[in-house]
């Protein structure tokens, strides 16, 4: 799993989360691949949702293209021809692998793997390894950073649930069955009492 830290970090934005037909048919895609490529999902679902929204076929005035945006450059750097950008399998990958490549080359700094995504790991070279000084990219860190926490508390919420769900469940399943169980012998009573055995 690629490790990311966050110390001493830009905040993350307020966001809202991304509830639609397109996220929830791309989200078994998208963790599918995440989990092949060993990267957190959320961090891909975080990156995605400000990207793209989960349209496959977005585009940006800047060539920017598919659910990760992946430029010409970034795509034929992970073989990508410029029609393959649309096919969501390929761009995910393509748009996790360069994740993947600018936690490496930043140490697992999250702010600037973002900030590299979205302007180019030579922007944050040029700027000694910061963040840039410009406005979207600023923004588009902490809002992905937004994302990330969501997406990440929603993770630790449906563990719970599924855990508390299976603590409640366990007791309930041994009740109902020592219920059907006293069921069965009171019907077995029942009938040896009327069949006279």
């Amino acid at each position: 799993m690629t490790s990311l830290s966050n110390q001493g970090g830009v905040p993350a934005a307020a966001v809202r989360p991304i509830v639609s037909a397109r996220q929830r048919q791309m989200t078994p895609l998208i963790d599918a691949i995440a989990l092949s490529e060993g990267i957190d999902r959320a961090l891909v679902h975080a990156v995605i949702s400000q990207e793209s929204r989960y349209h496959a076929r977005a585009g940006s005035p800047a060539g920017a293209v598919g659910l990760m945006q992946l430029m010409p450059a970034t795509a034929a750097r992970y073989g990508l021809t410029p029609n393959d950008r649309y096919d969501p399998a390929k761009n995910v990958r393509a748009g996790i692998r360069y994740l993947k490549f600018l936690s490496r080359k930043f140490n697992g700094q999250l702010d600037l793997i973002l900030a590299g995504y979205n302007a180019g790991e030579g922007a944050v070279q040029k700027y000694g390894n910061r963040i840039p000084p410009y406005r979207e990219t600023q923004d588009y860190v902490r809002k992905v950073k937004g994302y990330l926490a969501l997406y990440r508390q929603r993770r630790r919420h449906r563990a719970a649930g599924t855990v508390a769900t299976a603590a409640i469940q366990a007791p309930w399943r041994r009740l109902q069955g020592s219920v059907r169980q006293n069921e069965d012998l009171a019907r077995d009573d029942a009938r040896s009492r009327s069949t006279g055995y």
